[in-house]
């Protein structure tokens, strides 16, 4: 079958389709109508008669009509013209020079040209469509504008270019949607969510103010383009997103690393840390774990005093309790647990572990605890073997920066903040040997893994750890601190997300003096649950995305930081059991014990607002006074 000839204004014969090898001389690689290279294999018209004439259409610039109307020239209708001999100025884009075919004005009104390319989509004068009134742009009625195959600016409802299909177009704003954009419902449900999610044609203030970014994707959100979002969950995703096909589960990460079957799970509870975390990391490190086979004295180069080892009793109630017996007085979650041990090394609790079908034979090794008779210092077994020296650290990778353990100087004074966490530690910590580097490291920051699973991230199966030597731009989901400026972070290898250490460390439940309920670690607290958080201890408002503690029951919220014992700046202090008389501020009668206090806003020394920091409070009455004044006068 013969190809078809078509008649056209720029050539006396007509044109058919030729093949790529018919193509010669210097104008024959690009379309006088669009002046856009020919792609390999893509259709070319050229003279039917082969007659010499070098200049060749695309197949859609052939059949562009022969006469339209404009909106910038409605007077008079345009004509479809070539230019051989002479170069104008477009009088749509005004930057380019009118050359090959184009429209002018059948009335020559001054010499009015406009490229092809900016006439594309406008219709034929007897193919005419009525125009649209689109609530996302109520300023102006929008022109139908058929097959566009370019456009200089992006779909102002999805963001994308596109090079093919039709559109609508504001000509007196530069305002162009897709058809398929204009035509979206205002409402609809969508399977990765369980409501109806709502339009919007431009990012709602809320999302962006509280650091909102898109549900499926996790990139951050347009500012002016359009999303669809749920008014119950606060829960938004971009356009193209919303009608993706993802589906949850969908991982190439796990492909990767189908070796890390037992990726530590995070959050974890704080009675789950020493077990999952600390004698985990002790087994990396050194291999094994001493097992005392008796009660003699063992050496521990950080305690000036000889340890003994203390097995658990048999009995559902351990023998820690032979140390320290629980008072009849009311709990308080700033109190660690008093009337249990506390490790010195860790800073977590010391209680004996229930034996499962899992152990394995190294359970025997954590029946017991070691301490002093001569003070009261208590340690893990996995914290009495600690490596006194570890060449690196995941976290801390840097070569020749040895990290050694070291110890503060009491209970009391000499703290030092980690730098992972960012929170005080009176435990065992390890310090970088060299020289000036200051990184610190408390004993639980330094067991984290390389890589883990979050229950905040459920659609990705890991996180892995963002080392030194890796750049990766992005922020913390919850802090919103960026890697460049921490790199111990945690991040997916399929999306943007990321979390901190710092987060990753929160516990995953609290208890506050406030709430009767246990308090869970929450991503999704404004989950069928609208309006704004308010933190019940401070009183300041909260982001819906940021993580909290909350009681969906209740309905109270908690920053982190408002449990400065558990989750907050001091989460690493051992307040111990001890009691101290300072008789000279106080009636010796009366014992003052180191803890968060509670029980006043300010000092009754200094007047300063110590409220929820660490200081001394009587167990008799409401004396309290903060650890600076305490120390002054403590002998």
């Amino acid at each position: 079958m013969e190809d078809e000839i078509y008649d056209h204004v720029s050539h006396k014969h007509g044109l058919s389709r030729i093949p790529e090898s018919a193509r010669k001389g210097e104008t024959s690689h690009v379309c006088y109508g669009c002046w856009r290279a020919f792609l390999p294999g893509e259709a070319t018209y050229g003279c039917s008669l082969r007659c010499g004439f070098e200049w060749f259409l695309h197949k859609e610039c052939m059949e562009m009509p022969r006469e339209i109307t404009h909106p910038i020239h409605p007077s008079h209708p345009l004509t479809l013209a070539l230019n051989h001999s002479k170069f104008k100025k477009c009088a749509v884009c005004k930057s380019t020079e009118v050359g090959g075919l184009g429209y002018k004005c059948r009335q020559a009104c001054d010499g009015f040209w406009i490229h092809m390319e900016c006439c594309e989509g406008f219709e034929d004068k007897d193919e005419k469509q009525a125009p649209l009134a689109h609530p996302s742009h109520p300023q102006h009625e929008l022109r139908f504008s058929k097959k566009t195959r370019w456009c200089p600016f992006p779909c102002d409802a999805c963001g994308a270019t596109e090079k093919k299909g039709d559109s609508y177009i504001c000509t007196l704003c530069d305002y162009w949607i897709h058809h398929s954009c204009a035509l979206l419902p205002h409402s609809a449900h969508f399977p990765h969510h369980h409501h109806s999610l709502s339009l919007a044609f431009s990012t709602p203030r809320h999302y962006i103010l509280n650091r909102f970014d898109c549900g499926v994707c996790n990139t951050t959100l347009p500012l002016s383009r359009w999303v669809y979002h749920c008014r119950l969950c606060s829960y938004v995703v971009h356009l193209n997103c919303a009608t993706s096909t993802f589906v949850d589960g969908e991982n190439e990460d796990a492909k990767v690393i189908d070796d890390e079957r037992v990726a530590t799970k995070f959050p974890i509870a704080v009675d789950e840390m020493y077990e999952e975390m600390i004698i985990a990391f002790v087994k990396r490190q050194r291999g094994q774990i001493l097992i005392p086979r008796d009660h003699g004295k063992y050496s521990f180069s950080h305690h000036p005093h000889p340890l003994t080892f203390n097995a658990f009793s048999s009995c559902s109630s351990s023998s820690s309790q032979d140390h320290y017996k629980k008072d009849d007085e009311e709990y308080d979650e700033d109190d660690f647990d008093r009337w249990e041990l506390t490790c010195d090394g860790c800073t977590l609790p010391i209680r004996a572990k229930k034996p499962t079908d899992d152990d394995d034979d190294d359970y025997e090794n954590e029946n017991g605890y070691m301490s002093c008779d001569e003070c009261k210092y208590f340690l893990h077994l996995s914290c009495f073997n600690l490596p006194l020296e570890i060449p690196s650290l995941p976290i801390h990778p840097l070569k020749d920066h040895n990290l050694r353990l070291h110890h503060v100087d009491g209970k009391l004074t000499g703290w030092i903040r980690c730098d992972i966490c960012r929170g005080y530690t009176n435990g065992l910590y390890y310090a970088c040997t060299y020289k000036g580097c200051v990184f610190k490291i408390d004993i639980k920051c330094a067991s984290l893994p390389n890589t883990i699973k979050h229950a905040a991230h459920p659609r990705h199966n890991y996180l892995k750890l963002v080392t030194e030597n890796e750049f990766r731009s992005g922020f913390c989901v919850n802090c919103y601190w960026p890697i460049s400026e921490r790199k111990e972070q945690y991040k997916c290898n399929c999306c943007r997300f990321c979390v901190c250490a710092k987060c990753v460390m929160l516990p995953a439940t609290n208890k506050h003096r406030l709430e009767n309920h246990v308090l869970a670690l929450t991503y999704d607290a404004y989950v069928n649950r609208p309006g704004e958080f308010y933190c019940s201890n401070c009183e300041g408002q909260m982001q819906p995305r940021d993580y909290m503690y909350h009681c969906r029951d209740c309905d109270q919220s908690f920053h982190p930081r408002c449990f400065p014992a558990t989750s907050g700046d001091y989460r690493n202090i051992n307040f111990g059991r001890e009691q101290y008389v300072i008789s000279k501020i106080h009636d010796s009668r009366h014992s003052l014990r180191f803890q968060i206090i509670t029980n006043k806003k300010r000092c009754d020394l200094c007047h300063v607002n110590y409220y929820d920091k660490p200081g001394f409070q009587c167990v008799s009455c409401f004396f309290v006074v903060c650890l600076t004044c305490g120390l002054k006068h403590m002998g």
